[in-house]
């Protein structure tokens, strides 16, 4: 894979003049030093290895289990949080994808590129990837059972060891990896941004941004910094701020969302992935309610449905299915009156619905990390010897958790309204209305996350 001569040419300037990041001492030693990532993925591995152990060999009950207590209510319930201020920065010091990185460091073969069908359907991959994993957490009840939780780690991890001896560079967390499939959209509404400016970049003859030299190796994502607008692709890893070597690199703050607007190349599979977020997000919370369990019970008992794995896996799909069906309708109706296609109306448009996944996102792990969060720590102390006080459960403010998660499900609509207007205006002769068919479906959609977190909620480990 190589960086063609015209690319830096042709690219616009999408760093305006500003000053970044790196100009603060302590955070550019941090960052061109060895110590990040490094430290931070020998650390992450070791506690994989922690996760490992107690899954398959601490106490079934998912409540008092590290590893279940860790995973899903402490680290699942921050993740979504660390793509709104950080980007994928997570993706650097993950253990799973260090792990196939140092597996790649393992001589004797000459490693491959990725080829044309990853490039071309790696997001769909994950997609459904990610869809099937929604999907076995409620047939298999994966984040309740320490043991299921632990097979799910190791079928994540031996993906990401094979890709590492078969690819260069970090190939299943580019184009494999199920945690990348939203982690790649959500970072595109990060504070944070990596970019380099343009003049320097212009003269500049070795790329080593994107190759790497003999300090540093090159973007793990395939990225050359010059011609990036999107943080979908970009781990924060400082591959390319350490080897740069006119510091032409740097790390910006930014408007979060900016890029949603302004991609210069939208993706059809984002655009999909984008939708089935709103879908997913909605599933998983409203499956939290105490009014799901009351309309499963009506489900078995009200038709030819004999078995519960039965009656959520058609629940799930019928969701699915008419949301991407209204979707797939909205966006012709967009297509055809912006006069730009359907392909427009799909994929230009569908980022405007990332503000509203992961502000339901947000919200629904917020729920997590105040009322199951203080107890599933002590637990993971417990296991670990570090027993300080008796777990006991923080009372919680129903009526402020509603409201909550009521404001910040407004502020993600918003967001979105905001986007689409913008995407709209920036990109069409017409677009004001072909924005519109898509505002009135994310209305709807906002309508129902508004409806779903008035509703009273379970927690997850109260067994």
């Amino acid at each position: 894979m190589s960086i063609k001569g015209g690319a830096v040419r042709k690219v616009r300037e999408t760093v305006p003049q500003r000053d970044g990041l790196m100009r603060w001492g302590p955070l550019r030693s941090l960052l061109l030093s060895r110590i990040y990532p490094n430290l931070f993925q020998v650390v992450g591995v070791a506690f994989l290895g922690l996760l490992l152990y107690f899954a398959f060999f601490g106490t079934m009950r998912a409540a008092q289990n590290f590893s279940t207590s860790v995973t899903w209510i402490i680290w699942w319930a921050l993740l979504p949080w660390s793509f709104l201020l950080l980007g994928r920065a997570w993706c650097a010091v993950c253990p799973v994808g260090t792990l196939g990185e140092w597996a790649r460091r393992i001589g004797g073969w000459q490693r491959r590129l990725p080829g044309a069908f990853l490039k071309r359907y790696g997001v769909w991959l994950m997609a459904v990837t990610f869809l099937f994993l929604t999907w076995a957490d409620r047939v298999w009840n994966v984040t309740g059972s320490p043991r299921a939780t632990g097979m799910l780690l190791m079928i994540i991890l031996a993906g990401s060891l094979i890709t590492g001896l078969v690819f260069q560079r970090r190939v299943w967390c580019r184009y494999l990896c199920p945690i990348g499939a939203f982690s790649g959209l959500y970072s595109m509404t990060a504070a944070l941004e990596v970019r380099a400016r343009p003049e320097p970049c212009r003269d500049c003859t070795t790329k080593d941004c994107y190759s790497g030299n003999e300090k540093v190796e090159g973007c793990p994502f395939y990225q050359f910094p010059a011609a990036m607008d999107s943080n979908r692709n970009c781990s924060l890893c400082a591959n390319c701020l350490k080897s740069c070597p006119s510091g032409a690199t740097d790390l910006y703050l930014r408007a979060p969302g900016r890029e949603l607007w302004s991609l210069r190349r939208p993706l059809a599979g984002e655009g999909f992935l984008a939708v089935v977020l709103v879908a997913v997000v909605y599933l998983q919370t409203i499956n939290m309610t105490t009014a799901f369990p009351a309309y499963m019970k009506w489900l078995l008992e009200s038709t030819w449905l004999a078995s519960y794995e039965i009656a959520i896996t058609l629940t799930f799909a019928v969701f699915l299915a008419v949301t991407l069906g209204l979707y797939v309708l909205v966006s012709r109706v967009a297509g055809r009156t912006g006069g730009e296609g359907f392909g427009f109306g799909f994929s230009r448009f569908a980022y405007a619905y990332i503000p509203l996944a992961l502000a339901g996102h947000l919200a629904h792990n917020l729920f997590h990390l105040i009322m199951e969060g203080p107890m599933a720590l002590q637990a993971a102390l417990d296991q670990l010897g570090w027993k300080t006080l008796e777990a006991t459960e923080i009372p919680m403010d129903t009526n402020l958790m509603t409201v909550t998660s009521v404001i910040m499900v407004l502020i993600g609509l918003g967001g979105g309204m905001y986007i689409l207007y913008r995407t709209g205006e920036a990109h069409a002769s017409r677009g004001w209305r072909a924005a519109v068919p898509h505002a009135i479906f994310l209305l709807a959609m906002g309508a129902l996350y508004l409806q779903m977190f008035i509703l009273p909620m379970n927690p997850r480990h109260s067994h």
